[in-house]
């Protein structure tokens, strides 16, 4: 997805029909919620909006319009940052496709937007052009911390503040799952991968992966980056640095299957054990998380992983987000954790 730069003018609906390959009226029709629209025309226009970060104003201030008219269709903004969308499209994506879907039938339109290089919020972003955000990063930010206390929020990821609602995936079942996985599969000697350790989630992962081999009776290594590997190497290198750290382990006394928190960082220790002449299936079981087609068809042999169901997530965080924007009153402290399901590679 397209991100624009801070200094580019508020994308208008032209911009998108244009994007989209399709009339401005055609736009508007999608945009007002009216019949009369291809599938494949509003496909091709939602994509554009995505990619434009095209936010469409209230009915009430779109030209044409009474002032005193309520609006058409009610406008839920999802933001993501922290890299969440660059690294992690096809997740983000299906979250975003669970929430719109749900939000199509209570008449509302859901705008996917990336905050990553903004140092403050749009000013588009509003309570008089939205009812509501879903927030898709690793922690509150204080622009989107005030941001959320103006309009009704929940947040999709674990984060700092725990003061508002929130959907979230069951990241300690995720550990316990992926360890009796691999006890059942007869591996008695694990290790736990991480190089991000700044990602609450991901830590909340391996620490439960780690607490649930050693109560299996399994010998488990868990490695993480140094504050000088985080200071000078980027992802691949400390992936690198961590598969070579468990390669140069005697063999009796090596671990014979990895788990990794996210797909992500599966395919960087898939390529990390070729470069240094092991042998992903063979001389390493992997365990992954999130069920991200985009980083695991590539895979081979393709590793089990551990969906966490993020169409439902969506659905389940508009409900949730709906609930809070029809009664503002509401205690802003619920949460909602989904059960993660293994999938075999």
């Amino acid at each position: 997805m397209a991100k624009c730069p801070a200094s580019m003018k508020n994308p208008t609906m032209t911009d998108v029909a244009e994007r989209a390959g399709v009339s401005h009226a055609t736009v508007s029709r999608i945009v007002n919620g009216r019949p009369g629209v291809s599938a494949q025309a509003e496909a091709a226009v939602r994509d554009a909006m995505a990619e434009l970060q095209y936010l469409a104003p209230p009915s009430s201030q779109r030209p044409g319009r009474n002032p005193n008219t309520k609006r058409l269709q009610r406008h839920i903004a999802f933001l993501t940052f922290d890299r969440a969308f660059a690294e992690h499209s096809s997740f983000v994506a299906s979250v975003y496709e669970g929430a719109r879907r749900a939000a199509m039938e209570k008449d509302f339109v859901v705008s996917l937007l990336s905050l990553d290089g903004y140092d403050s919020v749009p000013d588009w972003i509003h309570p008089r052009n939205l009812d509501g955000l879903l927030l898709q990063g690793l922690r509150s930010r204080s622009h989107l911390t005030r941001t959320a206390e103006e309009i009704p929020s929940l947040w999709l990821t674990t984060h700092g503040d725990g003061h508002e609602d929130s959907v979230l995936p069951g990241n300690e079942k995720v550990g316990e799952i992926a360890a009796r996985y691999l006890q059942a599969q007869g591996h008695q000697r694990v290790a736990a991968i991480g190089v991000e350790p700044d990602n609450p989630s991901y830590r909340v992962r391996i620490d439960s992966f780690v607490a649930a081999a050693k109560k299996l009776g399994m010998k488990v290594q868990s490695l993480s980056p140094t504050k000088r590997e985080l200071e000078i190497q980027d992802g691949r290198q400390r992936m690198e640095n961590a598969v070579g750290k468990v390669l140069s382990r005697p063999k009796r006394d090596r671990p014979t299957a990895l788990f990794l928190p996210s797909d992500y960082m599966t395919a960087q220790a898939h390529f990390a054990c070729r470069k240094l002449g092991a042998t992903p299936g063979k001389d390493f079981a992997f365990v992954s998380c999130d069920n991200e087609a985009a980083y695991l068809e590539g895979l081979f042999p393709r590793p089990v992983t551990i969906d966490l169901g993020t169409e439902a997530r969506g659905r389940l965080a508009f409900q949730m987000l709906l609930s809070r924007i029809e009664d503002p009153s509401r205690d802003r402290r619920a949460t909602l954790l989904l059960d993660p399901v293994l999938v075999e590679g």
